[in-house]
């Protein structure tokens, strides 16, 4: 099936007269955003994006409200021919959530050091066992709120599929899933939640030599499935109805999980977890200053990469990162604990970007204006051209950096990414069993989310699986989540390619 993108720049005509087409939901959300896209049987794409939609660190309620306000504004790129003549769609001018301010400097409470300070890591967010009978519930949830946006006045989906994050077992999809077809007018069996991950495995339903795909993504948290594919021909008649009148989904069902259980219990080897990493790093060179009467060996350098990770948070004060990666903080006013949680850890995962930038110049060289799909810091634009470390390197007094500074920094970034990839090299293996039931050579490795964008990042991976002896029959990075998922339901719904 042909796909007919719109943008705000070009929106399709209008063709009056005709009925309304039928229209299938995709939503990928996450720590930092959700991504909505409305694909139509004539393969009409548009799209909408949203503020956080972790279920369990903002809540039932502002995440369906994410979705909503994502749901509108692709809506809004619609004919209004492809819609019924008594569907309307609200303004959209009012913020979800007040705009976000960067913290300012807290006051030191120890002597100021020419470099760093100390941790602080307050985790809040805990996720259900898979096979718990009961739903996890958000740990902070939001305290009650007009809706800022209604509920669809008509149902206009013939299928909707949610990816979360924060969804971790089949209770929780039946529990988010009720919140979700109120808000969008449909009925329950229409409307299927899974964790975001599940989109990975979209493109698998044209690869006949495929039985599995463990899909792992690490984007601002981490999380893996083991999804069985069904054949081909029992998704073509996934649009009917099973034994029980209920209306069938995709052919794509979970066998077995990995994580995902939230920044407090996980989270290894994602933006979170490399931009805790590096905060550890700046605080632990600026314990070994603050010891230095105990060591005669001289002071290791202050880096290139730290003062980059310190004017990233902006600050010269290190001791701010205290504040700025507390919930305590000036910056968090206004804002309950869900939303002020969510603030935080996009914060701290996008310092990942300046990792990445060190320890994989070839990354940057290769696309030096991407941000190559690491969680974008609340505040800032998505798209910004980042600093290129093919470009001379000065430092602050406007001094170019010499060769050891620039070696240093590379290496330190190198460290913690490998570091960081460790784990994600044991969730990936974890997902296989014990090789009887999912056999790699008959099994699809998808990965998705902002760090697996990194060429350098992906290859610390594979290069782990193939030192272990594991080889996939196919590796494929997923670019676009919700597209991917998209297409494949529209095949579903629709019938074509």
């Amino acid at each position: 099936m042909e796909t007919k993108k719109t943008t705000m720049d070009q929106q399709p005509s209008d063709t009056g007269g005709s009925a309304p087409r039928q229209l299938i939901l995709c939503a990928d959300g996450g720590g930092s955003k959700v991504c909505v896209v409305i694909r139509s049987d004539d393969g009409v794409e548009v799209r909408g994006t949203a503020g956080p939609c972790n279920v369990q660190s903002v809540g039932y309620a502002l995440a369906a409200q994410s979705i909503l306000l994502a749901t509108y504004r692709a809506l809004s790129l619609l004919p209004r021919s492809y819609l019924p003549n008594e569907f309307t769609i609200p303004s959209l001018s009012l913020p979800l959530t007040p705009a976000f301010t960067s913290p300012p400097k807290a006051p030191s409470t120890r002597s100021h050091l020419d470099l760093l300070s100390h941790p602080v890591a307050h985790h809040l967010a805990v996720s259900s066992n898979p096979g718990s009978p009961l739903p996890s519930r958000p740990t902070t949830p939001s305290p009650a709120r007009p809706p800022m946006l209604p509920n669809l006045n008509l149902p206009i989906f013939r299928y909707a599929w949610l990816g979360l994050a924060g969804i971790s077992c089949e209770a929780d999809g039946t529990a988010f899933g009720a919140v979700a077809a109120n808000a969008l007018g449909m009925s329950e069996d229409r409307v299927k939640v899974t964790n975001d991950v599940n989109f990975l495995a979209a493109p698998a339903l044209d690869w006949p030599e495929v039985d599995h795909v463990v899909a792992v993504v690490a984007g601002t948290g981490t999380v893996g499935r083991t999804i069985r594919v069904a054949s081909p021909s029992s998704g073509a008649s996934a649009s009917g109805t099973d034994a029980e009148g209920k209306h069938r989904g995709l052919p794509l069902e979970d066998v077995a999980v990995s994580r995902g259980w939230g920044y407090l219990l996980c989270d290894e080897g994602s933006a979170f977890w490399m931009g805790r990493l590096a905060i550890r790093s700046l605080l632990a060179l600026a314990d070994r200053y603050a010891s230095t009467s105990i060591y005669t060996s001289s002071t290791p350098p202050y880096l290139p990469l730290h003062r980059d990770l310190l004017n990233y948070f902006g600050t010269s004060d290190p001791l701010d990162l205290i504040t700025i990666t507390s919930l305590t903080g000036p910056g968090n006013q206004g804002l309950d604990a869900g939303e002020a949680t969510s603030r935080r850890n996009a914060l701290i995962a996008g310092a990942a970007r300046v990792v990445f930038r060190w320890a994989f110049p070839d990354d940057v060289a290769a696309a030096p204006t991407a941000n190559g799909g690491i969680p974008t810091p609340p505040g800032s634009a998505d798209g910004q051209p980042e600093q290129e470390l093919d470009q001379p390197q000065i430092d602050g007094d406007g001094d170019l950096l010499s060769k050891d500074d620039e070696n240093g920094s590379h290496e330190e970034a190198l460290r913690l990414a490998k570091h960081s990839v460790a784990p994600l090299i044991e969730l990936t293996t974890s997902l296989l069993g014990d090789g009887s039931v999912v056999r790699p050579s008959r099994t699809a490795l998808a990965l998705g989310g902002g760090l697996m964008m990194s060429k350098g990042y992906r290859s610390l991976l594979l290069e782990g699986l193939k030192k272990d002896g594991i080889d996939f029959g196919k590796v494929v990075v997923v670019k676009d989540a919700a597209g991917e998922g998209a297409r494949g339901l529209s095949r579903v719904e629709f019938g074509g390619k």
